[in-house]
């Protein structure tokens, strides 16, 4: 063999050694993300950890423990992420990169919420999670397909039921399934994930889902005549955002008893319950005025759950301690979503409203006018809580049902406040 044959041979196996050990490098670091997740970021880290003590998992823990005071966030398992031999390992990741998620159940009748939220609070919105709902062996697969953070089952057979939140791009699901018993019979208790579900206007399309259609119209003819009958009760307000800001000392002078302030509304279009903006100012200046104090929620509810969330966010927002009426559910048209529901429906939603919150010792009545008294509620099965009734253009109503509180104009004019409100005759409510 000659030298320059011998050279050329010893280049080429120099080169193959540091290719194969190029290779092994990479076998060793060049890890791949989870299953089903994208890879995580440059900023991602991956090593070795000891686990100190062994057999407990207590070295495991202490581990996790100081990755986290060391301000670094997500740590999953190697095993988790795929990998198989080799000494256990973990892959740590910013949560920025990956955020937790964790998941609420909750069954109302027959039913399943799932809401997924992030650690930090707040729904996991934008993401179209998928869930595996299992009974005695049987597996339904249900998507978040408006991705708001929530999915439902319904009209479940009662029972135990197990719930796994499949894996997805980008955040960190929980490592175990969960568990919820489905009822079979609806029971009007408030449900106490409801503080995840409520928004702020400016989480929202206030435009789109603030959107009541008033049902009566009034043209204040009566109101300026000063002939409307208003000689067996006593005068009020009720207002809302619309009526922006109100000098709650004036409309005290001027002789106003009480006032009925709109907590929030069920949008008209995604169903989200949103905060009425103007609602804590008008509490706290109607309270400090010594104003009699209801409140009142304007509904968009599909079915008796949704009913319940509604009185529960009632709940969530106001002690019964702090008001002398009672609390309305404000029944009318929309232009959304509420105004499909049929008459039964709509009747049951009322019911599942009120019962929920005197199951709570709260006072609690709704709100409608006269058509939709007639034609759109079976009125007649709610004559046992209060009535607030609409209807302008008259002296005195002739609905021919029993009331409680007549909102008589739409065009009232009170010192203090900018623009029309609303005045309303309290009957029979009493302080």
């Amino acid at each position: 063999m000659g030298f320059k044959r011998f050279r050329i041979i010893a280049v080429a196996a120099a080169f193959l050694v540091v290719a194969a050990f190029f290779v092994l490098m990479l076998g060793n670091y060049g890890r791949t993300a989870p299953s089903g997740k994208d890879a995580p970021g440059e900023e991602a880290l991956s090593g070795e950890e000891e686990t100190g003590e062994t057999g407990d998992g207590a070295g495991e823990k202490e581990g996790y423990a100081d990755l986290k005071s060391a301000g670094v966030g997500s740590v999953r398992d190697d095993e988790e992420s795929g990998g198989s031999g080799g000494p256990e390992r973990k892959e740590v990741l910013s949560d920025e990169d990956w955020p937790y998620v964790d998941v609420l159940l909750s069954s109302v009748n027959r039913d399943i919420k799932i809401m997924v939220t992030f650690r930090d609070g707040g729904l996991a919105a934008g993401i179209p999670f998928r869930a595996e709902i299992s009974k005695g062996g049987k597996v339904s697969e249900y998507e978040d397909s408006d991705k708001d953070g929530i999915i439902t089952a319904s009209d479940l057979p009662g029972g135990k039921y197990t719930v796994h939140l499949k894996s997805h791009p980008g955040v960190i699901t929980p490592e175990n399934d969960s568990s919820v018993t489905v009822r079979s019979d609806i029971t009007y208790e408030k449900v106490d994930y409801i503080r995840t579900l409520i928004k702020t206007e400016d989480q929202v399309d206030a435009e789109a889902e603030d959107t009541a259609e008033l049902g009566e119209e009034d043209d204040g003819a009566l109101l300026k005549a000063g002939e409307i009958d208003l000689a067996n009760g006593t005068i009020g307000i009720d207002v809302s955002k619309y009526n922006k800001d109100i000098d709650w000392e004036k409309v005290r002078d001027a002789g106003i008893e009480y006032a009925v302030i709109r907590m929030g509304y069920r949008g008209s279009g995604t169903g989200a319950l949103v905060k009425d903006p103007y609602y804590d100012r008008n509490l706290k200046g109607a309270e400090e005025a010594g104003l009699k104090i209801g409140v009142y929620f304007f509904t968009q509810a599909l079915n008796e759950t949704e009913a319940i969330e509604e009185a529960s966010m009632v709940e969530s927002l106001v002690s019964k301690e702090e008001l002398t009426l009672p609390v309305f559910l404000d029944v009318e048209s929309s232009g959304g979503r509420g105004d499909a529901v049929d008459r039964d429906q709509r009747t049951r939603n009322i019911r599942a409203f009120i019962e929920t919150l005197q199951n709570d010792g709260y006072r609690a009545g709704f709100y409608a006018n006269k058509t939709w008294l007639n034609k759109y509620i079976n009125a007649g099965e709610l004559i046992d809580y209060p009535l607030w009734l609409a209807q302008y253009k008259v002296k005195r109503p002739t609905y021919e049902g029993k009331y409680d509180m007549w909102q008589y104009s739409s065009r009232g004019q009170v010192e203090g406040i900018q623009g029309n409100v609303d005045l309303n005759l309290n009957i029979s409510l009493g302080d």
